[in-house]
């Protein structure tokens, strides 16, 4: 549609025309609008619905020739002026007028964005209402309103953004405050972590307690905010953290981060204290350097690198290993070692008992029952597990002596051990009763070794072990002591006949 039937300039200066709609219209230069405006004002009288010619000021200025190769800044005169409808049709350069109390600055993106990469401006803390296609963001350029009855918006500054689900994020913050044209660079890319056909954004909303279309779910992902100080146990100690992200158990950490990635995308509906999560960037409050393509952290090669400041807790068993936390100090934080104890020189039939070592030639009593546990029950709590225990069985099984009874277990939460079998006898438990945890406590099935399940190693200790066969052929009781490092812990056993 050619400048001169799109526009018309009433009386009183206003440019008025055509309502511009996206992805069908194409957008005019500053420079075409000051080709026009002179074209007019050379006429010997106005035209039509045009009121500009010879006879009246000059309606416009370029700062500098005219050159169709350099964006234009360009000032209207004398009560010549567009409004903001008027300016979504025009980009590369700028307008200025009313004596410099309104300006409207050219905003560009440069960069590589895979396709469909919708933009989004952030302006004044909240969204600009789109007067641009989504699939303008192969070629994006506007005019976006920098300053307003002589004001600066925000002081000039805006961020342009680009976050689409199911791909990286890329943000970048400009001023445009001097007019011209101002650039923007933004790079995404498919982020191949992210399934969004099985996270999809209502499973997504779901994990934090939020419905789209349905009803509520029950919180699985909780973030809060304030100091908290932690020790991961990997040997950084204890570091102070501004932020909690607490996962419910059930949460595995890939599922964790596509959840965070939906929150911080353009459609969220999520806020981070009171910060909307698609303008979200770091921690609130802190100045951590960002991580703009994954505002929570990257994902990759299945381990979760947390962005700075954020302690996590309630990682399953599995995750274990699989994420890097960053204090509010910037010192890197990994989980603890997972280790095993080992046992060798053992036969088929061989009892194994592994437990701490007391110092006094047995085995360590660890804690007591918190608190009474009734016939069949298959839940007790302790007054205080140790850490480094195994939280649940891999390919082996974990053990607990409760009142000298073994029983097997399936998880350890903190003090609370599930899955007990066999479950509590007739009776019960009374609340006191003395409890310790065994690392193995089995006779060998296969092989000439058995092994404990895995746990996270917190400190070095000793372990007293015992081999025992009674049944022909038996051996001499076996019983020694072995060092739990970093690397685990071995002990070999010496068969002696015992005839």
């Amino acid at each position: 549609m050619p400048i001169n039937t799109t526009f018309a300039i009433a009386t009183n200066g206003n440019i008025t025309g055509s309502a511009f709609v996206p992805g069908t219209d194409t957008r005019y230069t500053t420079l075409e609008l000051h080709q026009w405006l002179q074209d007019l004002a050379d006429d010997s009288a106005p035209t039509g619905d045009d009121n500009v010619s010879i006879l009246g000021s000059n309606p416009s200025e370029l700062a500098g020739k005219r050159n169709a190769s350099r964006p234009m800044a360009l000032t209207l005169l004398n009560g010549i002026n567009i409004d903001d409808a008027a300016a979504k049709w025009f980009k590369f350069g700028s307008i200025e007028q009313q004596s410099g109390a309104v300006l409207y600055t050219g905003l560009k993106v440069l960069g590589t964005l895979v396709s469909s990469s919708p933009i989004y401006i952030i302006q004044n803390a909240a969204k600009v209402t789109k007067y641009w296609s989504d699939a303008d963001s192969a070629n994006f350029q506007i005019l976006l309103k920098a300053k307003a009855g002589g004001v600066l918006i925000d002081s000039g500054n805006a961020t342009v953004y680009s976050r689409k689900y199911g791909q990286t994020y890329s943000h970048f913050d400009v001023n445009l405050a001097a007019g011209g044209e101002q650039a923007a660079a933004l790079s995404t890319a498919l982020d191949t972590n992210v399934n969004a056909a099985v996270m999809t954004p209502a499973a997504a909303a779901a994990l934090f307690h939020t419905s789209i279309g349905g009803t509520a779910s029950t919180a699985k992902i909780t973030l809060s905010y304030g100091d908290t100080t932690q020790d991961l146990g990997g040997g950084q100690g204890s570091l102070l953290h501004k932020g909690t992200i607490t996962l419910d158990g059930s949460v595995s950490l890939s599922d964790a981060y596509q959840a965070l990635m939906w929150a911080c995308s353009e459609s969220s509906t999520i806020t981070f204290n009171t910060v909307p999560g698609f303008r979200y960037r770091v921690l609130p409050g802190q100045a951590y350097p960002e991580n703009v393509p994954a505002p929570f952290g990257a994902f990759a090669g299945g381990k979760w690198f947390v962005a700075q400041g954020w302690w996590l807790t309630g990682v399953m068993a599995g995750d274990s290993k699989n994420y890097q936390l960053v204090s509010h100090t910037g010192t890197v934080e990994t989980p603890p070692t997972s280790i095993a104890i080992q046992v060798g020189g053992v036969v088929v039939g061989d009892y194994v008992f592994v437990a701490r070592d007391n110092g006094s030639g047995g085995f360590a009593q660890d804690t007591t029952l918190a608190s009474s546990a009734a016939a069949a029950a298959t839940t007790v709590t302790l007054t205080a597990a140790p850490v480094d225990t195994p939280t649940a069985p891999g390919s082996q099984a974990c053990y607990i002596r409760i009142n000298g009874n073994r029983h097997t277990y399936t998880a350890r939460a903190g003090n609370v051990i599930s899955g007990l079998s066999p479950a509590v006898p007739v009776g019960g438990y009374a609340s006191g009763l003395p409890v310790f945890i065994p690392f193995i406590d089995a006779v060998v099935v296969s092989g000439t070794s058995i092994q404990s399940a895995n746990f996270q190693y917190g400190s070095g200790f000793t372990c007293r072990y015992r081999v025992r066969k009674g049944t022909t052929p038996s051996i001499v009781p076996f019983e020694s002591t072995l060092a739990v490092t970093s690397a685990g812990g071995s002990g070999t056993a010496v068969r002696n006949a015992d005839e």
